[in-house]
């Protein structure tokens, strides 16, 4: 029993895990779980001193024989774009606590440093020492580490439009005095344009050979009851009324005409305004009792009527938001892997616009079939759609017309979840339209520690009506934007048989009037089986297709 009490103890929690006031703000925000409990720890921030350093140090004092760890200003950075995206409406505020702090102090394109204050008011700077618990992904968001760093964000605060253009140019000149980097180029300042920024940190050895950082980080926050919102009692407002006097002083020399006894009604405490030459006489009134109405008989509702008002009131109405700066829309992992008629990805319409996008497309399989097409969907609400596309086959059998359908919800937003129902055809005129349909439930992933590796993936379930399911999951890479590299892994549920995949490679921009050249493969390519054929199947189930997309 001993034993396992000191074992207890030994164990790290939230209670013991040493941390700085400026790591404890971090932590605060990072786990708050409200909206206006995010916005009080971003006032806190805003209010913190910044000097010595320019950011405020661990101690939150400002004083002589203070410190800042790089590791904890890179945390404070990933935290501030986390509450950006999970509290849309707070991100002026946190934008511009990241645009007050000057970094040339901590960074040097890059190269980072722990900073302490001397007696003697002088910064000493030293090699950051680590672990990094957010591995510099802070830094490498808001652009501070320059060309390593591609899929940065860029502050709204700089795309003002109600800015004029010299405002915002003193803005940016401001920015990269403090080592922030320009949000269009990505590039560092020049020694030139900033005299207070010297080039080189010179930076000293670590001041304690084997120091490491010397806080915790609780990257998982502890679920906390949330307490439901405490009822505001609001005062009770009696009502009197102010009626006039019928017979009210003759003004002189004007004949006396009898007014109608006008009623007003006002609250208690309302000043009383004196008519001019006339005389006001506040009265209680006694109000006559209303009637009472009879109340209405509640309609019967049938058990099928109260599971409709059920699943209507558990639709998500989110509104509908296009991919921020750097961020590509993750792939939907509807298309099951054997389906060679499925067209190319539509582009994203935009948030103001009507919903509707498609494009035009022609598409020459490797075995020589030739074909022409369009596809279209409308959003008419949030993420849902409805989706209709048309093929016409001209080599090597002229005149063949085929058609496709699909309806469901797909937010392109990782961590999200998607519901649809497809048929990708081919269907012919006279064809059951709902024979080969495919019902699919996916997943996309939130995979933070991708990103730098420009690499997304989602998951799904996918059930024919007419068919065994099967599972599957969709990857992609994308090195070079709009460039990628897509592979898909299934496998059946019900038969015994192994593992199937597809491919595609190629260019495709997700926005309206654009180009996309791509090469697809959607199989079925079987894996560690060649008696069911080639893995690969390049050329059998190859086709590129030649795309432009528009959207309004």
């Amino acid at each position: 029993m001993l034993f396992f009490l000191l074992i207890l103890t030994a164990l790290p929690t939230k209670a013991n895990a040493r941390q700085s006031a400026l790591l404890g703000l971090a932590q605060d925000l990072h786990c708050a779980n409200s909206e206006q409990q995010a916005s009080e720890v971003l006032k806190k921030l805003s209010e913190s001193p910044p000097k010595p350093f320019g950011i405020p140090d661990e101690n939150l004092t400002g004083g002589q024989n203070v410190e800042l760890y790089a590791a904890t200003v890179d945390i404070l950075l990933q935290v501030l774009y986390q509450t950006i995206q999970q509290y849309p409406r707070l991100q002026e505020k946190a934008e511009r606590i990241a645009l007050l702090w000057n970094y040339c102090e901590i960074i040097n394109d890059g190269d980072l440093a722990d900073l302490h204050f001397s007696n003697q008011n002088e910064v000493i700077k030293s090699e950051a020492i680590g672990p990094f618990p957010a591995n510099k992904q802070g830094f490498g968001i808001w652009g501070l580490l320059g060309h390593r760093f591609k899929n940065r964000y860029s502050p709204e605060l700089l795309k003002s439009s109600n800015l004029y253009s010299r405002e915002l140019q003193d803005l940016i000149h401001r920015l990269q005095n403090q080592c922030f980097s320009h949000p269009d180029f990505n590039v560092w300042p020049s020694k030139s344009d900033n005299p207070s920024y010297t080039g080189a940190l010179h930076l000293s050895e670590v001041m304690e050979p084997g120091k490491k950082y010397p806080f915790s980080w609780q990257q998982h926050c502890n679920p906390q009851p949330v307490l439901p919102p405490k009822k505001e009692i609001e005062p009770i407002k009696k009502k009197v009324t102010h009626w006039v006097q019928d017979k009210p002083i003759r003004p002189v020399n004007k004949p006396y005409v009898k007014p109608e006894p006008p009623v007003v009604e006002s609250i208690i405490n309302t000043p009383v305004v004196a008519l001019e030459n006339q005389l006001i006489d506040v009265k209680p009134r006694q109000e006559k009792p209303k009637p009472r109405l009879k109340p209405k008989l509640k309609q019967k509702k049938s058990a099928w009527s109260d599971e409709i008002e059920k699943i209507v009131l558990e639709i998500p109405l989110k509104k509908y938001k296009l991919p921020i700066e750097g961020e590509e829309p993750v792939i939907s992992p509807s298309i099951p892997s054997g389906n060679s008629n499925a067209g190319p990805p539509l582009p994203l319409p935009p948030e103001d616009g009507l919903g509707i996008a498609g494009n035009f497309y022609h598409r020459a399989k490797l075995t020589g079939q030739m074909s022409v097409g369009t596809n279209a969907s409308w959003k008419p609400l949030s993420y849902y759609f409805v989706r209709g596309g048309i093929n016409y086959t001209y080599l090597p059998n002229s005149g063949k017309f085929s058609y496709s359908w699909g309806l469901g919800y797909d937010d392109h937003h990782p961590g999200t979840f998607s519901a649809q129902l497809n048929n990708w055809g081919p269907i012919y005129p006279g064809d059951d339209p709902l024979k080969g349909a495919v019902a699919s439930f996916g997943y996309k992933f939130v995979a933070d520690f991708l990103k730098p590796y420009h690499l997304s993936g989602s998951a799904a379930i996918n059930v024919p009506l007419a068919g065994g399911a099967s599972i599957s999951t969709t990857w992609m890479w994308s090195p070079i934007e709009h460039w990628f590299v897509r592979a898909s892994l299934s496998k059946s549920l019900v038969s015994a048989g192994g593992l199937d995949w597809s491919y595609s490679f190629g260019y495709s921009d997700w926005h309206p009037f654009t180009f996309s050249l791509t090469y697809d493969n959607w199989g079925s390519n079987p894996i560690f089986d060649s008696s069911q054929g080639n893995s690969f199947n390049f050329t059998e189930n190859g086709a590129v297709t030649l795309a432009w997309s528009w959207a309004f």
